[in-house]
């Protein structure tokens, strides 16, 4: 998500200022080493959350372990990392009998840099945010603020589903196939956001896309071995995953409830994504 991105190029822009401010003190060889730990801490503080979901999710790594590779702790996980680097700053610059004021002066310098940045950037990227028509008469596409393009296909269970027949109802449609490791990571997140949700207002419709599959029979058994409950729609001409441009897989759309695109996300998607998404759209 876009938020990641401005974090990392926040935490970039904080190491820049805590340089050019280490370079200002006379102690050339005790800056160099500030530094050094201070992207130690980082570094630390990121394996720290990424780790984090061994210790907050732990039903999720046991159904699909390979959450770990595509998923982070979420925010949860994120206030792990942080303490945990601020900790391990403190305690190595101690062991190298830095003062206590330079090393609260090093890491106010560096927290303020990439809040500032991190502030500077949500008001840069979020200043030209689509506006979203929910007229009839809107343009249907799939670009934010376009109507999402109708569609017709059969569940496993043989029962014909249309996304025009949702609206009124906030979807999540999801291409993937069985083959798609990050697909198979992804299921389990969906499942549980899925049952934590009114069934009214919100939806999932994970098409797959059967033309790429090498054995089709096998989705059944794939899907029920992952007790899905959301509806699994089957594209087997190809024309849905083509008209929605889902080149890459996982892909996803959020609908909103007048059945406006409002996202697009490529890649996996875990629990606390999607109830943030879901939470942005009317």
């Amino acid at each position: 998500m876009m938020k990641w991105v401005i974090l990392g190029i926040s935490i970039g822009i904080g190491f820049v200022f805590l340089k050019l401010w280490l370079l200002r003190s006379p102690k050339k060889e005790l800056g160099k080493q500030l530094f050094e730990l201070a992207v130690n801490s980082v570094f630390w503080g990121f394996l720290i959350w990424k780790g984090s979901l061994l210790l907050l999710e732990q039903k999720l790594i046991v159904e699909s372990p390979m959450s770990l590779l595509y998923f982070t702790g979420g925010t949860r996980g994120f206030i792990l990392g942080i303490l945990g680097a601020f900790i391990y700053f403190v305690l190595k610059a101690r062991k190298l009998k830095i003062t206590n004021v330079m090393i609260l002066k090093s890491i106010v310098v560096f927290a303020f840099a990439v809040i500032s940045g991190s502030f500077l950037l949500n008001l840069f990227f979020n200043e030209d945010k689509p506006k979203v028509n929910t007229a009839d008469t809107v343009e249907v596409g799939l670009q934010e603020g376009n109507k999402a393009p109708d569609f017709q296909l059969k569940t496993l269970n043989d029962t014909d589903v249309k996304l025009s027949d949702l609206q009124g109802k906030k979807v999540f449609l999801n291409f993937w196939a069985t083959w798609c490791p990050p697909c198979k990571a992804e299921i389990p997140h969906m499942q549980d956001f899925y049952e934590s949700r009114n069934k009214t207002e919100v939806e999932i419709l994970a098409v797959n896309l059967t033309t790429s599959e090498k054995n089709p029979g096998k989705i059944r058994d794939f899907v029920t071995e992952r007790s899905v409950t959301f509806p699994v729609l089957l594209d087997q001409e190809g024309e849905i995953g083509d008209q929605y441009r889902a080149l890459t897989i996982p892909t996803s759309y959020l609908i909103d409830s007048n059945g406006i695109v409002r996202k697009k996300i490529v890649g996996p998607m875990d629990k606390e994504m999607m109830e943030q998404l879901i939470e942005s759209v009317d």
